[in-house]
């Protein structure tokens, strides 16, 4: 999975609709972060990444994630966010996913301090 944290939406150089889609690259306006979890998905792996992580955020931020999908979770989506990731957190239902869980959390408040939102691409 890669996050990419936007600083300043102003900045945003390519639009896909709604979306932000100046990335995954790193710029002065987009920090882009490879989680530590390994993201290699296949059909083994696939079903404990969408029960994990895409469904229940989908579920909480009305978001699409899905495998090699990406989607934009605003400031308000973050907000949404945090209490669900600090759940995980304390009692993750798959420890596998816990130092990601911890990454999506930072990037999410940072979002929420810069009032822009993260990028998700699932791959």
């Amino acid at each position: 999975m890669i996050l990419m944290l936007y600083h300043d939406l102003s900045k945003v150089k390519h639009w896909y609709g709604p979306l932000p889609d100046d990335g995954p690259v790193e710029t002065d306006n987009v920090s882009v972060l490879g989680t530590s979890e390994d993201c290699y998905m296949d059909d083994e792996t696939y079903p404990a990444y969408y029960d994990n992580v895409f469904g229940p955020i989908n579920d909480v931020c009305g978001s699409d994630l899905d495998n090699f999908d990406y989607d934009f979770l605003n400031a308000e989506q973050c907000k949404k966010l945090i209490p669900w990731l600090d759940e995980q957190i304390r009692h993750p239902n798959d420890k596998r996913f816990l130092p990601m869980y911890k990454e999506l959390k930072d990037y999410a408040l940072k979002a929420i301090e810069y009032n822009t939102g993260i990028g998700i691409e699932c791959c």
